[in-house]
């Protein structure tokens, strides 16, 4: 109250007789504190005289929704501090006014309150202006809830004139006392009892109230308000618990949509349970089967080919020896016949290994001159023997050394040089790299195999990618084969990243190419000059051939006693012919457990060990050899595995347990005795 008294405007006159008057003339009215809707047509016009007065101009049928929006601007105003700490007048203009609901009254009513109590300043005198009887009824029931005194005046110029004419204001017409009769509160009663219990009931003036110079006319027109504000209170709380009763429907509605969608969800779930269950099933039977099928193939190709060893073996064996023509005649035919078998069950195993995913994703360092030469000493002599040029072209902007997978593209390679053999009679086969694109750290290549072969009709190129296909019978009797090396080699580029593309003119030639990427090694970036290979007298399939082995009575070591160990007769007989004709003696173990005795007996210049063997085998052997402390004379002893499963896999398996080296059977003289020289010391 101190700061109300501090800031309390002077309405009376000083010792001169001068007092402070106002004119609207001195009233600010800034644009943000004005409301104005022109679609409802609800304005609020707001003035200040700072810490004195306050008017407002009003118009319109104001509903909740402008009174809010006008309550925002009042919220500014007051923020302002035109208000702050301060008793003030208040002028409120009702002149345009259509209507004000209940809940506008109320709305009103509260904000004011707030809004004076938190800037702390109130109005001690307000001045309505223009109100109509039923405005100033509806005033009057909340004037003590806003804590103002109202006085009603016509015009805000009158307004004005009271400020200015001081405080001895004539009030006697608000206390003078009146008379009513016991029958005037009866139905008085009568009246509120239908408003209070009757919600049909309507107050009707002409029915129901009083003349305007009856004592109570004033007290009848407050009832009639009180009834309107009533029955829109009644309204708004039907409205209310209709909105609530919907809500709770749809609430009921979409509870019930949950239920359902739960039980959906679980039976859903309980389904994909089996699924994932019957799926966890078939992934286990399907490995099972994979595994299986691998495990068939290995157990093929090392049934198919252990025999196979023996006669490609001794077949070997049989050419160095003093043959008649006819006799040279027969063991060739042999030695090519079963060279073919080989292939064609190599074939068989890697389109397989293809087909269920068992290709070995890491790449290695490789040089192409290298991997050329392999496939030239391989494949040139199959050239030569039907007058057929071979050929190897490599730029010399060729890296020495690229990473990729040159066991893969060796493969590729061999097949689509063969086939080239296969199906030309003349001309040449033309081996070649082709640089396209290069940047620092990779390098793309065009490869491809040329020749002046049969061609491929256009209609037809499609099929021969197909896995078993042959262009027609009368080719697949004078050529042979399965049909599987294009097949292998489109599905080996595929893997690498690249594609296997054809152009080929019939009875002109063919030509087979790809693009692949490969990697330059950080460390190497030396550029050879170019390289061409045209001939070479090399066998097909790896052996040397009669007319270029070298002796096997070469570089035989001191220590040349050898332990096999091998369970198998057949394969002993033939590596033991074969050692032998290189000058070692051979002593045989038929497992782990007898090669174990031998080791702690003997001294050796090395083991020959196979894998699959009864009670112990080769890897587990392999272990216990080189374990300390086992009485094993020598546990550093060079062990080379000697095994028809030559998958990488196997490899790998073999160096892991300790070995030294890898023979894939069947196994050429050539090879063994490179090996031999290797390890033998």
């Amino acid at each position: 109250m101190g700061a109300f008294k501090k800031n309390r405007i002077n309405i009376t006159p000083d010792k001169d007789g001068n007092r402070e008057s106002f004119t609207l003339e001195m009233v600010e009215f800034k644009p943000e504190w004005q409301f104005e809707d022109r679609k409802t047509g609800v304005f609020y016009k707001n003035g200040i005289i700072p810490h004195k007065l306050f008017i407002t101009f009003l118009g319109g049928n104001i509903q909740p929704e402008s009174a809010k929006k006008s309550i925002d601007i009042l919220e500014k105003m007051f923020q302002s501090g035109v208000l702050t700490n301060c008793e003030y007048i208040r002028i409120a203009d009702y002149n345009e006014v259509i209507s004000a609901p209940f809940s506008t009254r109320i709305l009103y009513a509260n904000s004011l309150n707030r809004l004076n109590s938190t800037y702390n300043c109130r109005p001690f005198i307000t001045y309505i202006c223009g109100a109509s009887l039923l405005i100033k009824t509806m005033l009057r029931l909340f004037a003590s809830y806003v804590r103002q005194l109202f006085i009603f005046v016509p015009t805000v110029q009158d307004a004005f004139n009271l400020i200015n004419a001081g405080p001895n204001l004539d009030r006697v017409q608000h206390e003078h006392q009146i008379v009513i009769s016991q029958q005037e509160i009866d139905r008085f009663a009568t009246l509120c009892g239908h408003i209070l219990f009757n919600e049909s009931f309507t107050f009707d003036e002409k029915l129901n109230g009083v003349s305007p110079d009856n004592p109570l006319h004033d007290l009848y027109t407050i009832i009639s308000l009180l009834n309107t504000d009533l029955r829109e209170l009644q309204k708004t709380e039907k409205a209310q618990k209709k909105q609530i009763e919907d809500a709770l429907e749809d609430f009921r509605m979409l509870n019930k949509q949950l239920l359902v969608e739960k039980k959906n969800v679980e039976e859903k779930e309980q389904i994909q349970q089996i699924l994932i269950k019957n799926l966890t099933q078939a992934r286990q039977e399907a490995e099972a089967a994979n595994n299986a099928k691998s495990e068939f193939l290995a157990n093929l190709s090392h049934e198919i080919i252990t025999p196979l060893h023996a006669v490609m073996g001794m077949t070997e064996l049989l050419c160095t020896t003093a043959l008649n023509s006819e006799q040279k005649n027969y063991a060739d035919t042999i030695q090519i016949s079963t060279r073919q078998l080989h292939q064609l069950l190599n074939n068989i195993l890697d389109f397989s290994k293809n087909v269920s995913g068992e290709l070995d994703g890491e790449q290695s360092i490789f040089d192409f001159r290298r991997l050329f030469e392999n496939i030239s000493s391989l494949l040139l002599d199959e050239a030569l023997k039907k007058s057929l040029l071979l050929t190897f072209n490599i730029p010399h902007s060729i890296p020495t050394a690229l990473v990729g997978y040159p066991a893969y593209i060796l493969k590729v390679l061999i097949n689509l040089v063969e086939n080239a053999i296969k199906f030309s009679n003349k001309g040449e086969i033309v081996v070649s790299i082709e640089p396209l694109a290069e940047t620092a750290d990779e390098i793309n290549l065009r490869i491809s195999v040329k020749d002046n072969g049969i061609g491929i009709p256009e209609g037809k190129q499609e099929l021969i990618f197909q896995k078993f296909t042959q262009l027609d019978a009368s080719v697949t009797r004078i050529a042979g084969g399965t049909g599987l090396g294009l097949a292998i080699a489109k599905q080996l580029i595929e893997f690498m990243g690249g594609r296997l593309n054809l152009f080929s003119v019939e009875h002109e030639g063919a030509e087979f190419w790809f693009k692949l990427a490969f990697i330059k090694p950080q460390e190497t970036r030396s550029t050879p000059k170019s390289y061409t290979t045209r001939q070479e007298i090399v066998s097909p399939l790896g052996t040397e051939s009669s007319e270029s082995q070298p002796s096997v009575e070469n570089a035989l070591p001191i220590n040349n006693r050898i332990l096999l160990v091998e369970d198998n007769s057949i394969n002993q007989r033939v590596a033991t012919a074969m050692l032998n004709k290189l000058k070692f003696t051979v002593d045989i173990a038929t497992n782990g457990f007898e090669a174990l005795e031998a080791l702690k007996k003997n001294i050796y210049t090395l083991v020959i060990m196979d894998l699959q063997m009864p009670l112990m085998g080769g890897l587990e052997a392999t272990k216990e050899i080189r374990k300390q402390g086992t009485g094993i004379l020598n546990p550093n002893i060079p062990i080379i595995a000697m095994t028809a499963n030559a998958t990488k896999e196997d490899h790998n398996n073999c160096l892991s347990a300790g070995m030294n080296d890898f023979l894939s059977k069947p196994v050429m003289m050539t090879t063994l005795q490179t090996l031999l020289q290797k390890w033998a010391q």
